[in-house]
């Protein structure tokens, strides 16, 4: 028993650790213009090898979708919204890849494959935050038995004034605009520094994972309300 609750245990870690991977490595590519052409292409085929690397560890997951009873919480995680954007978005990469396997054959024109990456990659940006704040409550835990709760306070507190400013940002850059495609091009500002592009990137995704953990907490709490 003690032998399975380590390899379970050990499971877990690591697909905790995949799931941070993808996050931080999404910011980078995300920070297109701070990176050459060939090296987004190989951070592209790094998230490419860290997304079969999360589906093959969550595999049980894709075999219990049609089985048992769809709770809204159990909806809420269920959605594969992110699954398909992120499918998406890998998929009009490589058809649009120069440097890195340029042997790859993929149907889809230039023009469409660079409409799809642009939208494909704020959604997939967006969904990450909600997915990793979705299970943002095993984090937390670990938080609760490593830390004093005076600092556990403050870094709420940071938190959430990060998010804020992630809002703030979201809407000057007007993300919306890219993720409908009511323009065709994103509009980068290079005379910013890339600390500022990535703390920016990071605010905006802090944003989306603390509206994921609340979604989270709101629906749990129906639920225990309706069962209670």
């Amino acid at each position: 028993m003690a032998e399975k609750n380590r390899r379970v245990n050990a499971g877990q870690v690591l697909r905790r650790l995949t799931d941070l991977a993808m996050a931080l490595l999404l910011l980078f590519l995300m920070a297109y213009f701070i990176t050459e052409q060939e090296i987004h292409e190989w951070l592209g085929v790094g998230m490419l090898v860290l997304f079969l690397l999360h589906h093959g560890l969550n595999w049980k997951w894709f075999q219990a979708l049609v089985r048992g009873r769809y709770t809204p919480r159990r909806i809420l995680q269920t959605v594969l919204l992110l699954f398909v954007s992120m499918a998406a978005q890998i998929v009009s990469g490589l058809a649009m890849a120069r440097h890195v396997l340029p042997f790859l054959e993929v149907p889809i024109s230039i023009a469409a494959a660079r409409r799809i990456h642009l939208a494909c990659g704020y959604w997939s940006f967006l969904l990450t935050g909600l997915h990793l704040g979705l299970h943002w409550g095993i984090f937390l835990g670990l938080g609760r038995k490593l830390l004093a709760p005076a600092v556990r306070w403050a870094l709420r507190i940071a938190a959430v004034a990060v998010a804020v400013w992630g809002g703030v940002c979201f809407v000057r850059q007007n993300i919306a605009d890219y993720m409908f495609l009511r323009v065709d091009f994103v509009f980068f500002d290079y005379e910013k520094s890339p600390l500022l592009v990535m703390w920016e990137l990071a605010a905006m995704f802090a944003l989306w994972t603390l509206a994921g953990y609340l979604l989270q907490r709101l629906t749990w709490k129906r639920v225990r309300e309706t069962h209670g």
